[in-house]
């Protein structure tokens, strides 16, 4: 039964569709259809029926290759709890996990204007926001998201990657991370020319798009039969593109962000030691 020799954790809008494709290029990795299909963030895939959907999901890889799948909400505390445990009853002490950390500032100003722009959240002004929906900063607590993974696979099976490093030289990036996972890097297939995901310019699906993209129709009989890069050029084709304008946050926001994060940076230094990426927020 193929399951995930390895896993990107995350984090949210910090470059994870950018390293999945870049690792995608290589002839031994094998995603599945959904880049984040998020089982593992419930118990029902340790149930037989649930692992059996689960390792659907990798029937078609070969052979020789290593399985993995690409889901953010697996570093989504508290809004996901239980993940790293699960992750390694289901898939062994073996598994390997990569996680990609931006600024966390600036990952979280990301995430606020993509869920402006999707209709997550009402508030414009980023205080608000981070008032009325605490996970802004959860999610930008990588220490607090890496606790868990760290406690049941132990630091040489954690792969951190800082988005600006990794961003400044993709091709390099990805060969350390390919040789991380055990396999002969291929640099050399990695087109560092292409950008992915960037926020300003991603295709919003709403309206009559979102209910054809969800229909049993296109997700059993078209979706199977169209490729990655077929599906991206037709979103940027037909699908508007987010356009949502914020207001630049005062000072004093900032200010408050870095004191609320500070702690967690610090234990993250602590957790990584050399390997901790830095940013202008420490």
């Amino acid at each position: 039964m193929p399951l995930p020799h390895f896993l990107i954790i995350g984090a949210m809008k910090a470059g994870t569709t950018t390293l999945y494709r870049d690792l995608l290029t290589h002839p031994r990795i094998f995603f599945p259809m959904d880049k984040e299909p998020g089982t593992l963030t419930d118990d029902a895939v340790l149930t037989d029926e649930g692992r059996a959907a689960y390792a659907d999901l990798f029937k078609d890889a070969g052979a020789d290759q290593l399985c993995a799948e690409a889901s953010t909400a697996y570093t989504k505390r508290p809004t996901h709890e239980g993940v790293a445990a699960r992750a390694v009853e289901l898939l062994g002490p073996e598994l390997r996990v990569i996680y990609i950390m931006r600024d966390p500032i600036e990952r979280l100003r990301s995430q606020h204007r993509h869920e402006v722009t999707t209709g997550e959240i009402a508030e414009h002004d980023l205080g608000d926001a981070i008032a009325a929906h605490p996970r802004l900063i959860e999610y930008s607590r990588y220490a607090y998201q890496l606790e868990p993974w760290l406690e049941v696979l132990g630091p040489r099976r954690v792969l951190p990657i800082g988005l600006e490093a990794y961003s400044a030289d993709r091709a390099a990036g990805a060969a350390a991370a390919q040789a991380f996972l055990g396999l002969e890097p291929r640099a050399d297939l990695v087109d560092a020319e292409r950008v992915f995901n960037r926020g300003d310019a991603k295709p919003v699906v709403r309206g009559a798009w979102q209910l054809v993209q969800q229909s049993a129709v296109y997700q059993r009989a078209i979706r199977p039969l169209i490729g990655v890069e077929t599906r991206r050029k037709l979103r940027e084709a037909f699908l508007p593109k987010a356009t949502t304008e914020l207001a630049e946050p005062s000072q004093a926001s900032f200010a408050e962000i870095r004191e609320r994060l500070a702690p967690d940076l610090a234990r993250l230094r602590e957790q990584l030691g050399e390997r901790a990426p830095v940013w202008s927020s420490d």
